[in-house]
């Protein structure tokens, strides 16, 4: 298309559906869904589209990708673009139709895009994904659907999963499934009195639920365990700087359990939970009179060590 000719179909997309809530595009030509300068959501786009080529170890071109709830389809736009065959699945048709008209714009073949409720997927509908992004919709669906929809997730996933979220900072209440017990709080989605015309019009909150849960991170982390991820890493670089303090970017690791071989025993014990209070403790040189103690235990000899242990025990014996 001519410059021209994406000026006209923009405006006719935006005269329809309304303009670019965050996703800015270049469509060529200087032409953006948004405005040239407008770079606040590349910030993370450009953290996930790293993490996505680092923790894949392989050309993006060669990974399959689902992109959850994709909005208007920045992410699975630019997994694309770089040569991923991407799903984008977004139950709103207003935002869907400007992911459409980029879609269109940028001739990308290999992105199919879907209208589809998130809790409505599963590997028999969709197929499964070596990557699967999660991205700003966790903290929006409600219990029991919440726990579900991971465990969708992890059954569609053949690698790895990238989880954008909130998480709560305190652990007003507790939510049961499966047996177990998991810590957060509930964030108001709609007020109970808003009909099903105003929440679809409600483009960053849910799509029917009143409220959601959100998870603290320890609980979540206890969950994407309990659901059968082996090792799950937060991301610190690239950088985000302004998101905030309770935003985290996890990346869910779908891999195979290694025991070990040095020491069998632990093999056979459940591994601990996180706790929602932290029992961890700093190192002793770094608490109060630890750098005396440590230059004091460096000047006592070994052997003397082990008579000093040894009187200690008969002491407190």
């Amino acid at each position: 298309m001519t410059r021209q000719e994406l000026l006209e179909q923009k405006e006719s997309v935006v005269g329809q559906f309304g303009p670019w809530t965050a996703h800015n595009v270049h469509l060529g030509g200087g032409v953006y869904t948004i405005d040239e300068k407008d770079v606040a959501e590349a910030v993370l786009l450009r953290r996930v589209v790293q993490v996505i080529h680092d923790i894949a170890h392989r050309p993006l071109r060669e990974l399959r990708i689902l992109d959850l709830a994709c909005l208007e389809g920045l992410y699975g736009i630019e997994l694309a673009l770089q040569g991923a065959k991407v799903v984008g699945i977004e139950a709103r048709q207003v935002s869907l139709e400007k992911a459409r008209f980029v879609k269109r714009a940028l001739n990308l073949t290999n992105l199919e895009l879907v209208q589809d409720d998130v809790r409505h997927i599963s590997a028999e509908r969709y197929g499964r994904f070596d990557a699967v992004l999660c991205a700003g919709i966790l903290y929006h669906l409600d219990v029991p659907d919440v726990f579900q929809f991971i465990e969708r997730i992890f059954e569609m996933s053949t690698d790895f999963t990238v989880f954008e979220t909130h998480v709560s900072v305190s652990a007003k209440e507790v939510q049961h499934y499966r047996g177990r017990g998991y810590f957060g709080f509930s964030f108001p989605e709609h007020s109970p009195a808003s009909t099903a015309d105003e929440k679809a019009k409600r483009l960053w909150s849910s799509i029917d639920n009143l409220k959601a849960f959100w998870f603290t991170k320890p609980s979540l982390l206890n969950f994407l365990s309990h659901t059968g991820f082996t090792s799950v890493y937060e991301c610190h670089n690239p950088s985000y700087l302004r998101a905030f303090a309770d935003r985290v970017t996890l990346v869910a690791i779908k891999g195979t359990r290694k025991p070990l071989l040095c020491s069998p025993p632990l093999n056979s014990q459940v591994e601990e939970d996180w706790p929602e209070k932290s029992a961890q403790r700093v190192h002793p040189a770094q608490q109060s009179g630890g750098r005396l103690r440590e230059a004091a235990r460096r000047l006592v000899p070994g052997p003397a060590k082990g008579l000093l242990r040894r009187f200690a025990g008969l002491q407190r014996g």
